[in-house]
C-alpha cells in the first residue's frame, strides 16, 4: 500500500514538473487557438474602407506639402512636360499655345470667361516652323486697307493687316500653320470661297505667338481648354515651366 501510495506520488510531482516545462515543451501542433493569441498585436489588424483610404492618401499629400517631400505626381504636374487633355483637371498651372495674332483673340475671350485675375497669365513669343498663308504685299496702305475690307465682307475673319516692321509690310496675313499641308488646304479653302491671289510661303518663318497660362485647373476650366484643343487642333498643351 505505501508503495503505491509513493509511486502515485512521485507520478504527480513529474506531471507538475512537465506543465511546468522542466523537461522542456512540444513541437507546436499549429491547431490551438492560443497560438493565434501569441501573434504580435492581431486585434489592431484591421482592414480599410474605400473611404479611410482616400483619407490616408490626402493625409499623405498635406504631410508632402508640409515638409517639402515629394508627394505623388503626374505628368499632368511635371514641369515643363506635355499634358493629355483627359488629365487638366487638378493640374496647377497649364499652358496653351501657340496662336498667331489672327486667332489669339478669340482664345483670350474665351478663357477669360472662367480664369480671371491671377489665374490667367498671357505672354508673347517668337517662334519658328511656321507657313503663312497670304495675299501679297500692295504698294499703298490704302489699297491694302480696301482689300481687307472686301475680305471681311467675304467672310473672312481671321486676318492681319501686315505693318510696317515686315518685309511683307502692306501684305495680309491669312493665318499660319504649323504644318504645310494645312497652310496648303486653307489656302485652297479660300479659293473655293472666291478669295483670290492667296498664296501659300514656300519656306517656314518666325512669327509673333502668344501663350496662355492657366492655374488652378478645374472643371470649367478643362471644359473650355477641350473646346480650344478641338477647334484649334493644332493647341499645345504643356505644364508651365519652372
Amino acid at each position: 500500500m505505501k508503495l503505491v501510495f509513493l509511486v502515485l506520488a512521485l507520478a504527480n510531482l513529474a506531471f507538475f514538473a512537465w506543465e511546468q516545462g522542466v523537461f522542456g515543451s512540444l513541437p507546436e501542433s499549429g491547431r490551438e487557438p492560443e497560438r493565434v493569441n501569441r501573434q504580435v498585436e492581431a486585434e489592431r489588424v484591421h482592414v480599410l474602407t474605400p473611404a479611410e483610404v482616400q483619407a490616408l492618401r490626402a493625409k499623405t499629400k498635406e504631410t508632402s506639402r508640409e515638409t517639402g517631400a515629394p508627394g505623388p505626381t503626374s505628368n499632368a504636374n511635371q514641369a515643363g512636360g506635355p499634358i493629355a487633355v483627359s488629365e487638366l483637371v487638378g493640374s496647377t498651372c497649364v499652358e496653351v499655345g501657340d496662336f498667331t495674332i489672327e486667332n489669339a483673340g478669340r482664345v483670350r475671350q474665351r478663357l477669360e470667361t472662367v480664369a480671371t485675375g491671377d489665374r490667367l497669365t498671357i505672354r508673347s513669343v517668337e517662334a519658328g516652323g511656321w507657313f503663312m498663308v497670304f495675299v501679297p504685299p500692295f504698294k499703298t496702305r490704302a489699297e491694302v486697307d480696301r482689300r481687307a475690307d472686301e475680305l471681311r465682307k467675304a467672310g473672312v475673319k481671321e486676318l492681319l493687316v501686315i505693318g510696317d516692321n515686315s518685309p511683307m509690310r502692306n501684305g495680309i496675313a491669312l493665318g499660319s500653320f504649323k504644318d504645310q499641308d494645312l497652310a496648303i488646304r486653307h489656302a485652297a479653302d479660300l479659293e473655293r470661297r472666291g478669295i483670290k491671289g492667296v498664296h501659300v510661303a514656300d519656306k517656314p518663318s518666325s512669327v509673333q505667338v502668344t501663350r496662355f497660362q492657366v492655374r488652378t485647373v478645374d472643371a470649367p476650366l478643362a471644359d473650355v481648354l477641350r473646346g480650344i484643343q478641338k477647334e484649334f487642333n493644332a493647341a499645345r498643351f504643356q505644364a508651365c515651366s519652372a
